[in-house]
């Protein structure tokens, strides 16, 4: 009867071990903060251009053509072009805007994750991640 209320013993240790745990687990991820794998706007590269083109094609994707301003640095003042689309957090003054608020001629603020920005004219941007407009 000693063996039996010893494995007895062992497997309720082993099983409120085990419920303690998950316990454990469960209120870690509810309390865990939301936004811990967003995007903030620290990451990647960020330059100022002014719209140039904004066209929608066959398919329904926008593309927007801009041209990087004179108060960037050397390697963001040419023509660089990138897809619009809902991925990219487009702002104005804070509040949410798509892309039928944006109009050539306006002036915006570009952030991006590329790694490596191609030396052709204008250059594609890839991973672009927020678009601020500045002023319309």
């Amino acid at each position: 009867m000693k063996i039996k209320q010893k494995v007895f013993i062992v497997i309720g240790l082993l099983l409120i071990i085990g419920v303690s745990f998950a316990i454990v687990l469960i209120v870690r991820q509810k309390n865990m903060p939301k936004n811990e794998l967003t995007v903030t706007e620290s990451s990647g590269q960020t330059f100022y251009a002014n719209i140039e083109s904004i066209k929608q094609y066959n398919d329904g994707d926008f593309y927007i053509g801009v041209k990087g301003l004179e108060r960037n640095n050397i390697n963001y003042r040419g023509e660089f072009t990138f897809k619009a689309d809902d991925s990219i957090d487009m702002t104005w003054k804070g509040e949410k805007i798509g892309i039928s608020d944006l109009k050539e001629g306006d002036t915006i603020l570009i952030t991006f994750n590329d790694e490596i920005l191609i030396t052709i004219s204008p250059t594609p941007l890839e991973e672009v991640v927020k678009v601020q407009l500045i002023k319309d």
